[in-house]
């Protein structure tokens, strides 16, 4: 089977499946999905971009990586086509803009964090015994550990408590590579029939999946309540012995 084909310029990339025309923009912030079954036509606009024609006259447009790479796209876009369409065009595109932070302000935030990291590391060192300044270097990542150990097991907690008021319960199912080897994932249909995979370890072939109907890609293992018990209060207790033992070796030129 011949794998989807991807076009990336810059941030917009355009990935082509089966029944639809991925489009992204922005670093992914804008995602637009067009089905196969309104597009009219495509072509190029000049020599590394595509102009993809809808049913009812709409323009989208696409930039392309090098003119090969275009050329390909275009084809495979062109060969996929139904060969039936549908007039209602734009009517059937929907475009989602994600708000999210933007990656500037991840980049200026995590610059302005390693400044302060080695800034910090400086002081104690000039201030303060050899001692001191290594424990303060290895401290900073072991706090931050601790802390994104417990940030994602609060998560995965919460997870949980919608999951079992509002979650829906289906078997879930290993399938194979060519080879005959199982896979690693399982895998499950949700009620609106679009699969999703479950990370869930298991040595069996099946396994029970819990997945919430209005974000069905969240999903646990159903477990018995003392063994989530009892995992969860294992990784806190580990997760916050990590935040302590560091948060004491910042703390250790203070002392």
């Amino acid at each position: 089977m011949i794998s989807s084909q991807v076009l990336i310029k810059d941030g917009s990339t355009a990935a082509l499946t089966p029944d639809r025309l991925t489009l992204t923009r922005d670093s992914g912030r804008v995602r637009v999905e067009i089905p196969l079954a309104v597009v009219q036509r495509a072509d190029l606009s000049g020599e590394t971009g595509i102009r993809v024609r809808l049913t009812d006259e709409a323009v989208h447009s696409i930039p392309g990586g090098n003119a090969t790479a275009t050329a390909a796209f275009l084809a495979a876009l062109n060969a996929a086509l139904p060969e039936e369409r549908d007039p209602a065009g734009s009517t059937l595109v929907t475009t989602e803009v994600n708000e999210g932070t933007r990656s500037w302000v991840w980049w200026s935030a995590g610059s302005a964090f390693l400044l302060a990291y080695i800034g910090y590391v400086v002081w104690v060192g000039l201030a303060h015994e050899g001692f001191d300044a290594v424990a303060a270097f290895f401290s900073v990542p072991i706090a931050l550990l601790g802390l994104a150990c417990v940030g994602a097991l609060i998560g995965k907690a919460l997870d949980r408590v919608a999951l079992a008021r509002r979650g829906i319960t289906v078997v879930a199912t290993k399938g194979y590579h060519p080879n005959g080897r199982a896979k690693r994932y399982f895998a499950y249909t949700d009620a609106h029939g679009n699969e999703h995979l479950s990370d869930s370890s298991g040595a069996g072939q099946t396994a029970h999946i819990i997945y919430l109907p209005e974000s069905p890609g969240t999903n646990v293992a159903r477990l018995p309540l003392p063994w989530v018990v009892l995992k969860y209060t294992v990784s806190l207790v580990i997760g916050l012995g990590i935040l302590v033992f560091g948060a004491l070796g910042l703390a250790l030129p203070f002392i």
